[in-house]
């Protein structure tokens, strides 16, 4: 049987026309986005094995048992059609080319072209352009037995608070494109809205397979339980379920993309996650990470490293499996999951906002299947540093992950918030070091205290903690370089030894501080002792908007905060067993249906 995989698209709107490579390279056309038609001029090459318009044949070849492949387009106008494949050589992209084929079309016309048989990481087109050319698109073709084919029902699940704007404009998409065109896929294809916010006109909203679901703000963790719940549950039920946020820009093409691989899927990735790239909102051409992993310090990490995917070299280089970390997940911004696996797996555990998807990747340990083109837009999170969040959700989190026996066992998370706290109070960042704290605490408190729904009502409180920033001509007399900021500075022995015993100038009085003024520093949750000791005062600064907010030592908020965690340490250290033992025992329950219809109230 011939199946369409991969349609060849234009950017859908001006703000992915101005990152116009990711679909194509070379000279820029005049695209005209209604008619969904892109002019070439005469005299030019546009080159489409591009992000969006490549092939990934080793990745297709991989995950489904794809036979020969073919390409159409359509087209007008005269000139030629190159067939071009890359493979990397160490690190240096090789083309190689497998075929020249003319076309002199007066009007619209189809071009079908069968590729050859190859062993390149991924093919593609050229097109030269002899007179005025005109693309009115194309697709990519594959051959399947027709036992290969599974059925698939896919329901994308997305999580919106108060973003009325984003999650408006990407159901519009999603409705025009998918449900509402001439698509195979439509009808086995459901849009679940959670709307934590309540603020959507549900019964507006909704229509064919798109249903509003208000729903009470039990954070992303709840919001995305809701969804899944909805999906499994839905008439039919769905064999797999998309997550995905509500701030994003999506190409409905993804969504396309990762239904015919559903489709095809060879069996040794029934279990498999589709994890999507999340692309930089900000500057569209990079990729900031499809694939996640957790270090053993407990801190998330990209395993590929920013890619600027208008480069041929990390189009190849992204289509590589990368080694190193096993402790893999997928971030929630997309993420397929089959419905089976969270049946047998559980649902989020109910920790309202961050590390949740961490923890269920973690827990399932499943493969991720990734590709270029399957993708969404998001902000970045430079200069998103929160302390509500950052300094009480990314440590509490952690804490209850590993005690419900999903983190690594190289991955130490009690220790990681020990240092934590530390290093906020060396810092004399006293409301991060409150927050951690208290991290810490309503983590003891054990499972029960998950149970309950508190999570907006602690963000609310934990965010009157967050420091005020003003703008940086605030402070005229201090210098500050914006490019060195994040660099230590070496510190001498006796340096290292003061700072150490007097915990920088907080404790054992006759030890004083030097006089040095105030320092800048980094703002975030980077650590800088070079910088910090000596100083009683500090500038933290935030490069991102040219803001900063001072920090200055207090001795008795130190030894008050320093107390009150040596109390609350030395009792988890002799209660650690029954902690760990109370959490585990309750796991099952927190990520049931049971658990999470009663706390969501459906």
């Amino acid at each position: 049987m011939d199946q369409l995989l991969q349609n060849i698209i234009f950017p859908q709107n001006s703000e992915l026309e101005g990152d116009y490579k990711l679909f194509y390279l070379g000279g820029r056309g005049i695209y005209e986005m209604e008619q969904k038609k892109l002019h070439l001029a005469d005299s030019t090459v546009t080159d489409f094995c591009s992000y969006m318009n490549s092939f990934s044949l080793i990745k297709w070849k991989e995950y489904t048992a794809v036979g020969s492949v073919r390409l159409t387009l359509g087209l007008s106008g005269r000139g030629q059609v190159e067939l071009v494949g890359y493979h990397l050589n160490v690190h240096s992209p090789v083309r190689r080319t497998f075929g020249l084929y003319d076309f002199d079309f007066t009007d619209k016309k189809e071009l079908e072209i069968p590729f050859p048989e190859n062993e390149e990481m991924v093919i593609g087109f050229e097109i030269r352009a002899i007179s005025h050319v005109t693309v009115y698109g194309g697709a990519w073709y594959g051959t399947y037995d027709p036992k290969q084919k599974k059925d698939v029902v896919l329901s994308v699940a997305t999580t919106t608070m108060k973003k009325e704007d984003f999650i408006t404009r990407n159901m519009a998409s999603l409705k025009r494109e998918i449900l509402d065109a001439d698509d195979d896929m439509k009808e086995h294809f459901y849009i679940h809205v959670v709307d934590n916010g309540r603020t959507l006109d549900a019964e507006a909203m909704s229509s064919w397979h798109l249903t509003v679901h208000p729903n009470k703000n039990t954070g992303g963790s709840g919001g995305y339980a809701r969804g899944m719940i909805e999906a499994m549950e839905q008439d039919p039920p769905a064999t797999h379920v998309l997550l995905m946020d509500d701030d994003v820009t999506i190409q409905p093409e993804s969504i396309r993309r990762t239904y015919q691989l559903l489709s095809f899927l060879r069996d040794e990735y029934r279990d498999s996650f589709i994890s999507g790239a999340m692309l930089l909102y900000e500057e569209m051409r990079l990729q900031y990470e499809d694939v996640g992993a957790i270090r053993d310090a407990c801190t998330l990490t990209t395993l590929k490293g920013i890619f600027d995917m208008t480069e041929k070299r990390n189009l190849l280089r992204n289509e590589e499996e990368p080694c190193g970390y096993g402790h893999r997940y997928a971030g929630w911004w997309y993420c397929c999951i089959p419905t089976h696996m969270i049946r047998e797996k559980g649902l989020p555990l109910p920790l309202f906002i961050r590390f949740d998807d961490v923890e269920f990747g973690l827990r399932c340990k499943p493969k991720f299947v990734t590709m270029n083109g399957i993708c969404i837009w998001h902000m970045g999170f430079a200069g998103k540093y929160n302390l509500a969040m950052d300094r009480y959700q990314m440590c509490r989190n952690p804490l209850v992950v590993d005690a419900v026996g999903s983190m690594p066992g190289t991955v130490n998370a009690p220790d990681y918030v020990r240092k934590a706290f530390r290093s906020e109070l060396l810092k004399f960042n006293y409301n991060a070091a409150e927050l951690i704290l208290r991290a810490f605490k309503d983590f003891l408190r054990g499972p029960e205290f998950f149970q309950i729904d508190q999570g907006e009502e602690i963000i609310k409180e934990n965010v009157q903690k967050n420091e005020k920033y003003q703008p940086m001509n605030g402070w005229p007399d201090i210098e500050v370089n914006f490019d060195e900021i994040l660099e230590d500075f070496d510190r001498k022995p006796l340096e290292t030894f003061w700072y150490r015993l007097t915990f920088n100038g907080q404790r054992l009085w006759p030890f004083r501080a030097p006089k040095r003024g105030m320092i800048p520093v980094f703002f975030s949750d980077v650590y800088q002792p070079g910088r910090y000791v000596g100083h009683d005062a500090m500038l933290a600064v935030n490069v991102d908007n040219r803001t900063a907010v001072e920090r200055h030592m207090d001795k008795d908020k130190y030894r008050s905060l320093k107390k009150e965690w040596d109390q609350a340490y030395r009792y988890y250290r002799r209660n650690r067993a029954s902690i760990v033992k109370s959490y585990r025992d309750a796991q099952p329950y927190l990520v049931s249906v049971e658990f999470w219809k009663k706390y969501l109230e459906i």
